[in-house]
């Protein structure tokens, strides 16, 4: 696959969670929740590109892959941050 494409899909794939989070408010008839919107979108926006980036460097092989790799990103990312190795002591 081409490097646009799984930018793409990757950034569709971290999309997803979202919409189906506002989704799943709307569906039982709650109210959106009262956030700071502009700052929301920015901090999604980079999300959704970091998430595009990481699809790229995962190398996935088909649209699938990609759209899990996106949806799986904030999950990685957590998950790395938990475990990171400590720094060598010099």
């Amino acid at each position: 696959m081409k490097k646009s494409a799984l930018f793409f899909w990757g950034a569709f794939g971290a999309v997803l969670p979202e919409l189906l989070r506002f989704f799943k408010l709307a569906a039982s008839g709650s109210p959106l929740p009262n956030l700071n919107w502009p700052l929301y979108g920015g901090l999604l926006l980079l999300f959704v590109l970091a998430a595009g980036a990481f699809a790229v460097a995962w190398k996935a092989e088909n649209e699938f892959k990609a759209i899990w790799v996106g949806a799986s990103f904030p999950t990685i990312v957590a998950t790395l941050i938990q475990i990171a190795p400590a720094l060598p002591k010099s």
